[in-house]
């Protein structure tokens, strides 16, 4: 058995260290215990909506970018494009953690809603996958796989936590807000 896919291991322990270190620290910060600044919108869950939905056309362009550069020869405009997208949307991102995190933090037990204990998990594996999405980047020799199943875990995730949180805070209240 060759050392290559052993390095996998540890790009994936990294991943879920910080996947589980950011539910730790949610629920640490309990829901209105740290009110921010909404920023001009109707309150933190409008300024989430909106700034995710923003992340999410990026990370949509990421996907088409990714699909682009490993089936076909892309230029180095695809390939600039494709990290400029995918620096801004983690970017525009951390945002939105910081108000998941610190204003709403990560619920789980017999009073959430399947809805938003699904949303915490899957915000949380959004960074975990990232972190080892772009270890996987740096290192030589890891398998072939491990960098797609990454970028779409990445992909996936966050179209999850998107789905649960900004789609259903759009469909309950509408986009004027």
């Amino acid at each position: 058995m060759s050392a290559r896919p052993l390095i996998a291991v540890p790009v994936l322990l990294t991943g879920a260290a910080v996947a589980v270190s950011l539910g730790m620290l949610g629920t640490y910060y309990w829901p209105g215990t740290n009110p921010l600044p909404t920023w001009g919108f109707s309150g933190p869950e409008a300024f989430k909506a909106y700034l995710s939905s923003l992340v999410l056309l990026l990370i949509c362009g990421q996907l088409l970018t990714a699909v682009w550069i490993y089936r076909w020869r892309a230029g180095r405009v695809v390939h600039l494009y494709h990290r400029l997208a995918g620096t801004v949307a983690f970017a525009l991102s951390l945002p939105v953690a910081f108000y998941c995190l610190y204003t709403f933090g990560f619920r789980f037990g017999a009073n959430a809603e399947t809805r938003t204990i699904v949303h915490s998990i899957a915000g949380c594996v959004f960074y975990g996958a990232f972190a080892s999405k772009m270890l996987t980047l740096r290192l030589r020799n890891t398998p072939g796989w491990l960098l797609p199943v990454l970028g779409g875990l990445v992909f996936g995730s966050f179209v999850l936590a998107w789905a649960l949180a900004s789609f259903w805070w759009f469909d309950n209240f509408g986009f004027g807000r």
